[in-house]
Formats: C-alpha cells, structure tokens, sequence
C-alpha cells in the first residue's frame, strides 16, 4: 500500500475559516474598536458628572427657625397666597436697613463652603431686595435678631444646617402719596464645593419681606 509522506492539501492554511497570516490583523482591529468604545464611554461618564457637578445646588432655607429682626412693623402668618410663608413687614425709615435669620441647610452629598451673598441691585423704588449676609450669636426663634457680625465663609457638611442673617434695603420714592407694595422672598448664595467647583444658587426663603411705602395694596409673595 502506498504511503503518503507529503502534507494533505490545505492543511493550517486556514483555521476557523481565516488565513493565518490575517489573525493578527484582526484581532488587532476588534482589540482597537474594543478601545476606542471604552474611551467614548469613559468620556461621556466623565462629561456627565462634570455637568451634575457644575450644576450641584445643595442648598436650602425651607426648614428650622426663623426670626426678624428690629425695625419690623408687622409679622404677619402664612396665609392663602402667601406661598406658605410668613411675611415681614418692616416699619420704613429713609436709610434704615432690615434683617431676618434663616436656617441654611446643605442637603447634598459633598461638604460646601458658603462664600457669601450675590447683593441685589437696586431698582427704581419701591423696591426692596438682599444686600448682606451676616452671622448672629443667639438666635431664639420668635424673637428678634441681635448681635449680628460680618459674615466669613461658612463650612457646612453634608446634613449641616447653620442659622445666618439676611441684610434687606428698602427703598421708598419721595413725594407719593400711593405707592404700590413690593418683598423679597429669595437671595443669592455664592459657595464652594469639590475642591474646584464654585457656583452661585439662588435661595427660595421661608418668609417674605414686604414693603409699603404709603398706602397701595399689599404684594402677594
């Protein structure tokens, strides 16, 4: 019987249907596009909490306690319209300024660093709106605010609430007789966070401070 001594026709030439000589190649290539996926994915997961980062706004003022302080007219309770708030009604004296405490509150999940108050801008009178932020010593709730200090960047924890002073200047037009009432129920906070990140949130307050000049319907907060 005749003895094959020479290699069968095709044998190794192929494996699983691809030449040898392009295995590399094409491992190569699907190694590559494995690659380039990860790195659109790593991308965009790195874009997105960039964003949430950027736009982080963990603070609030809807809880805890709240005073005014001298100077108010009037307190008047929460009521139908009112938003649920209770609104201030300061006695107005030319270059008299307002104060109010209110309970900060950081409810994220990063430790933030309040830097301060972005002042209101002053507009034709009437108007009324926040121009500084400060720190009081005793707070009692009800009772008037005293003993109030400037204000220096204020740490808070995640959880942390701290009680802080708000600063309101009224302004009142000279020589009318009705003059429609205006309030201010939010500020402007500027904070740090995350080591590079600072940002500025405004703060929907507990209370309202309203304004009447002379005479005019009171405003609705």
């Amino acid at each position: 019987m005749p003895r094959c001594t020479g290699r069968p026709r095709g044998q190794n030439r192929h494996v699983d249907g691809l030449p040898i000589g392009r295995r590399p190649a094409r491992i190569l290539k699907l190694a590559g596009v494995f690659v380039v996926a990860l790195v659109v994915v790593a991308a965009a997961a790195a874009a997105s909490v960039v964003l949430w980062l950027r736009t982080y706004a963990p603070l609030t003022a809807d809880t805890g306690s709240v005073a005014p302080g001298p100077g108010v007219g009037a307190v008047v309770q929460p009521a139908v319209g009112s938003g649920g708030k209770e609104v201030f009604f300061p006695a107005y004296r030319n270059g008299r300024t307002f104060v109010a405490s209110f309970t900060l509150h950081n409810g994220g999940r990063f430790a933030v660093t309040v830097e301060g108050l972005v002042p209101a801008q002053p507009e034709t009178p009437p108007w009324i709106g926040p121009v500084e932020l400060l720190t009081t010593e005793s707070v009692s709730p009800g009772a008037p605010v005293a003993n109030t200090k400037p204000f220096r960047p204020l740490r808070l924890a995640a959880g942390d609430s701290a009680v802080v002073v708000a600063r309101f200047r009224p302004l009142c037009p000279a020589g009318h007789t009705r003059v429609p009432s205006v309030y201010a129920d939010s500020l402007t906070l500027r904070y740090r966070y995350a080591r590079w990140f600072e940002r500025t949130q405004r703060i929907s307050l507990p209370f309202a401070v309203t304004l009447r000049c002379v005479g005019g319907p009171l405003a609705q907060p």
